[in-house]
């Protein structure tokens, strides 16, 4: 039976302050069948009896985790570019430990970046964090592979898909371009694309990822953001509005094959999220499934 993967980030009801479960619990309330679990959380104790009690609770529904999830118990921003450290380890380690309790689809990660970043109080949801210190990219490629290497490992032992995020080059990512991310999936062929439709409408690139990764794209965060130079901030993360302005993904012929998840912030309304759903989802129907 067709799985329905149109989903929405547990990171929407995490910023405005719900827990673990009840933001994976609004999802579903909200009409989806498909949740990200997702890094807009903050610390909370219990947070592994929350994980098993969300699959217990919801059994029939679909699962994806991306950034840092499980959020830690002190704020910690993960960076894939500084590899295997003691800490990262234990991080991607706990993060497919959840992967396999709530049976993911996919689990995916930002692509590293190239300066030492840190949490600052205060810090609004979808804010850079503060930077400490440059990170050289060459000396940092190895040590992002051999992160990539292990997630790889982790997700053939629970079984799930694991992909990569295209993020803005003002995030200042380790693989950002398009010959960057053939360069990794070159070294890695099991590896996929997370496509983030609204960080590559930004930066102009959604053409050029789809012409040369369109069958790598394993999972698609789904927002809206004019160009660079005309939206005000990185990626405005808006709703979806018309079907022109998805029309370009045509081109993943695996649309309705694998999680489609939309991703905002507390200025999008449950209405406006219930529209783009409709919308993105009569949009699948172009897709034939077999």
């Amino acid at each position: 039976m067709e799985k329905n993967l149109i989903g929405l980030s547990s990171s929407y009801y995490g910023f405005k302050g719900k827990s673990v479960y009840d933001s994976a619990k609004s999802v579903f309330d909200l009409g989806f069948e498909t949740v990200e679990l997702g890094a807009g959380h903050g610390p909370e104790p219990k947070v592994w009896e929350s994980i098993k009690r969300i699959k217990r609770d919801f059994p029939g529904k679909n699962y994806t985790l991306h950034g840092l999830f499980p959020p830690l118990q002190e704020r910690f921003w993960f960076n894939a570019s500084e590899g295997l450290t003691p800490r990262n380890l234990e991080i991607v380690q706990n993060f497919f430990r959840a992967a396999s309790i709530v049976e993911a689809e996919t689990v995916s990660l930002h692509p590293g970046f190239t300066e030492k970043l840190v949490w600052k109080a205060g810090l609004e949801p979808m804010s850079k964090p503060e930077s400490q210190a440059k990170i050289d990219a060459e000396k940092a490629w190895p040590k992002f592979f051999a992160l990539i290497e292990k997630c790889l490992a982790l997700a053939q032992d629970v079984g799930c898909a694991f992909a990569i995020e295209n993020i803005p080059k003002v995030a200042i990512p380790l693989v950002y371009s398009v010959q960057d991310f053939e360069r990794v999936f070159q070294r890695f062929p099991d590896l996929g694309l997370l496509l983030d439709v609204g960080h590559a409408l930004y930066d102009r690139k959604l053409f050029d990822f789809l012409d040369a990764h369109a069958s790598r794209v394993a999972q698609i965060h789904m927002h809206f953001s004019r160009p660079e130079g005309i939206a005000p901030k990185t990626d405005e993360h808006e709703p979806i509005t018309s079907l022109e302005q998805i029309a370009p993904l045509k081109a993943v012929k695996q649309f309705r094959k694998i999680p489609v998840i939309f991703e905002h912030s507390t200025n999008i309304s449950e209405k406006q999220i219930l529209a783009e759903k409709k919308l993105v989802e009569g949009f699948a129907k172009f897709f034939d499934f077999s």
